[in-house]
Parts: structure tokens; C-alpha cells; sequence
């Protein structure tokens, strides 16, 4: 069972006399899972690094010790767990090793208290040299990054820290930040869980982690292509001009999409400039590649991108497809949000509220349909929040923004 690929062009032709701006929805859809009997599950290699600095005490750190309870619960011997807790020191729990007594877990757990200020590089590494240590190249390695607050000891710079991520990631260990409350720093978790290739999420309550936890465990378990990429390459004059993503880049200069699930679809919104076409033309060669958990090697599809060739005049008749105009427009949103958190971060709140009723008034051009309604109903809770809490609208903004080139925990409600 492998992914497939498919394209959906904003209209379904280019022009054979005359340039023709291609807007395009790339789809890559995943298998559906097999039956539960017929294939087991890849083994995890996790480490659990939990924040336990000063702004943690009391509820907060109740319930980080009760979720990561629930994840050694729901680990079998086939998997491998570390805990490690930081401060301004990093404490190694329990060293990674198979959950064979979950108890063992359990008791370590439930000896975490609060401390002082935070070392979150430092019990990154700290957890990130547990798994590579245990490294499982047919298996799922993962580090599970828990902080309420800033990073202000040892390195600091989001940048400098989202590098050494993504040399993990290079060697297949993906790193999920998970922040919680009001503190964090949402731009490092973002950078953080983008290097990493794995889940950012925003907890506005304690109470959320265990149905996070729930969630990660869940598509760990459903991961069926991992390091992916695509890459696009124009040909016979065509451009690659934009994608509506803002993915990160490979080293090989491709497109790094989120870690393939079953039964899971990704889209990718592209724009190319064509000059005059000839019937028959590739457009483009698009190749998606992967590492599958359960085969050797890199594993690859390659498709070619061809479309109708019409006069200008009978292409500039042609209908917009809805559903890509739609698929675009939400892809556009997305972006656009990082205008308004440019606005509130320079404490300009008009423009701000200005950039999101921008936005708003575009969808409402459109189709009125259970997603455009969603998407509107978010910005209307914006730009009511604003105006009370800058700092959580724009926590809340910046994990929207991401949704289309991360995956993006928002749990069971509309973030309201």
C-alpha cells in the first residue's frame, strides 16, 4: 500500500496563446489502514521531556504527572520510554529502556516537583540523546517537548535551537513541542516542532494533555511515511512562483511535508506561470518520497503534471473549480495571519484587527461551506480576544497560521 498523488487545477486548462497564471491544489492522499489484525503497529521510541521549572507548580504539574502516567500506560514492551525533567539543571528520570512495568514509569513520575528557571535546550538534548541512543530505524523515535515558559538558560536563540532539531531530524528523530498556558514562547515551540517534523500544540489547560497525549499515540500509530518531501520541478519555460504553504525546504531544496497517516490527505497550493502551451506539454514533474517503517530504502512516486491546452479567449470562460477556490483561499488565510501578529507585535491593534477583517471579508466572497463558516468563525474569536488578551490571540494566531505546514493539535473545539 502506497500514497498516491493528484492534481486539481484552480481551472481546468492553460492557454495556447497567451501566459496563463496556474493555480493548482497538490494532493497526496495516504492508504487506508489495514484491518487491526493484519498489521501491527511500528515500535515507538519516545522521550517524555517535561518542564518542571517554578511557573509549573500546583495544577499545571498535577496534571503533566498524571498525562505522562496515561503514556506509560498505554506503551507495550515492544516500545522504548525516557523521562526527563528540567529546570535550570536536567534530571534523567528513568533512562530510556522497553515500558516492560509501566509502574517503574510511574513511580519516577510521581516524584517530579516544580524547581527553578528553564533549561528547555538542555532537556531537549538531554531527551533527544536518549533516543538517538536507542535510534530504531524501522521504528517511530520521537521527543516530547513539555514547557510552560520562555527558554532564559543555557542556549535561548529559537533559531540557534531550531538548527540542532533539525540535524536530529536529519537522522530521523522528529521532536513535537508542546506549549502550555500563557508563558511559552510560541514562536520557539513552532520553530521547535517545524525543525522536528512533528506536532506543535497549544494547552490552554492542563487538563488537555492527556487527549494530546491520546492524539500523539494515535497518529505515531498510523504514521505510515516518514522525512517526507515533494519536489516540484517546472519544465518547457514553466515557473514554479509560490506555494501557499510556507513549507520548510530539504537540503535538497524539495518541499518537507508532515509525516504521512493512514487515511490522511495532504494538501499542497501551488502557483505557475506558463508562457503559451503546446498541446500535450508536461507542465511539471512532481515527486513525492518517503521513508516507510516497515521497508528498506527511500521510497518514491513520481507524476507528471499535463493539462488541456485552449485560446485565451475560451480559458477566460472557463469556471473556477469551488472546491480548489476554497482549498486556496484557507491556505491564503493562514499566511496572511502573520500579518496581524507583525501588527500586535509593533502594538498597533487597528491594523491588526484591520489585516483579520481583510481576511473575513475574502471569505465571505466565497461559498458559504462548513469550513469557510469554521475559518470565519475563528477570525470573529480573534479579533474579539484582541481586544481582552493580546498575548493568548496571539498564540492562538500563530498556531492557525502554521496549520497548513505542521501538524497542529487544536484539540476537540474550535479554539474558542
Amino acid at each position: 500500500m502506497t500514497p498516491s498523488l493528484h492534481f486539481r487545477p484552480l481551472r481546468p486548462a492553460v492557454a495556447a496563446d497567451g501566459a496563463t497564471t496556474l493555480d493548482l491544489m497538490i494532493t497526496v492522499r495516504s492508504p487506508e489502514p489495514p484491518a487491526a489484525s493484519t498489521k501491527q503497529r511500528p515500535g515507538l521510541n519516545l522521550a517524555l521531556v517535561i518542564d518542571r521549572s517554578g511557573s509549573m507548580a500546583g495544577s499545571k504539574l498535577s496534571h503533566a504527572r498524571k498525562a505522562a502516567r496515561f503514556l506509560a500506560g498505554e506503551l507495550t514492551e515492544r516500545d522504548r520510554l525516557a523521562i526527563v525533567t528540567f529546570d535550570e539543571d536536567v534530571n534523567v528520570l528513568v533512562p530510556s529502556q522497553p515500558v516492560r512495568d509501566p509502574l517503574l514509569f510511574i513511580s519516577a513520575i510521581n516524584t517530579i516537583d516544580a524547581g527553578g528557571c528553564t533549561a528547555l535546550f538542555d532537556g531537549w538534548l538531554a531527551g533527544a540523546t536518549q533516543v538517538a541512543n536507542q535510534v530504531d530505524p524501522q521504528g517511530l523515535n520521537r521527543v516530547l517537548l513539555l514547557s510552560d515558559g520562555q527558554a532564559n538558560e543555557g542556549l535561548t536563540d529559537a533559531d540557534a535551537i531550531a538548527a540542532k532539531v533539525e540535524g536530529l531530524t536529519q537522522r530521523g528523530i522528529s521532536t513535537s513541542g508542546f506549549g502550555l498556558g500563557s508563558g511559552f514562547d510560541e514562536d520557539l515551540m513552532g520553530a521547535v516542532a517545524a525543525a522536528g517534523d512533528g506536532t506543535l500544540a497549544q494547552i490552554e489547560s492542563p487538563k488537555q494533555l492527556a487527549d494530546l497525549y491520546a492524539s500523539e499515540l494515535q497518529g505515531l500509530a498510523s504514521t505510515v511515511g516518514r522525512k517526507v518531501s515533494l519536489g516540484i520541478r517546472a519544465k518547457h519555460g514553466a515557473e514554479l512562483v509560490d506555494v501557499l504553504n510556507d513549507l520548510p525546504q530539504t537540503t535538497a531544496g524539495n518541499l518537507q511535508l508532515l509525516n504521512l497517516r493512514y487515511g490522511q490527505e495532504l494538501g499542497v497550493g501551488v502557483r505557475l506561470q506558463l508562457p503559451a502551451w503546446a498541446p500535450n506539454q508536461e507542465i511539471a514533474s512532481v515527486r513525492l518520497a518517503w521513508d516507510a517503517p516497515d521497508a528498506e530504502g527511500r521510497q518514491e512516486l513520481i507524476e507528471q503534471l499535463t493539462l488541456p491546452v485552449k485560446p485565451q479567449a475560451e480559458l477566460d470562460g472557463l469556471e473556477a473549480d469551488p472546491a480548489v477556490a476554497e482549498q486556496l483561499a484557507l491556505l491564503q488565510a493562514n499566511r496572511e495571519r502573520r500579518l496581524a501578529i507583525e501588527e500586535l507585535d509593533r502594538g498597533d491593534l487597528h491594523a491588526a484587527l484591520a489585516s483579520l477583517a481583510a481576511i473575513d471579508k475574502r471569505l465571505a466572497a466565497l461559498p458559504q461551506t462548513e469550513g469557510v463558516q469554521r475559518e470565519r468563525r475563528l477570525l470573529t474569536e480573534k479579533q474579539a480576544l484582541m481586544q481582552q488578551d493580546r498575548n493568548l490571540s496571539r498564540k492562538r494566531l500563530r498556531n492557525e497560521s502554521l496549520r497548513s505546514s505542521l501538524n497542529v493539535w487544536e484539540g476537540d473545539d474550535d479554539n474558542g
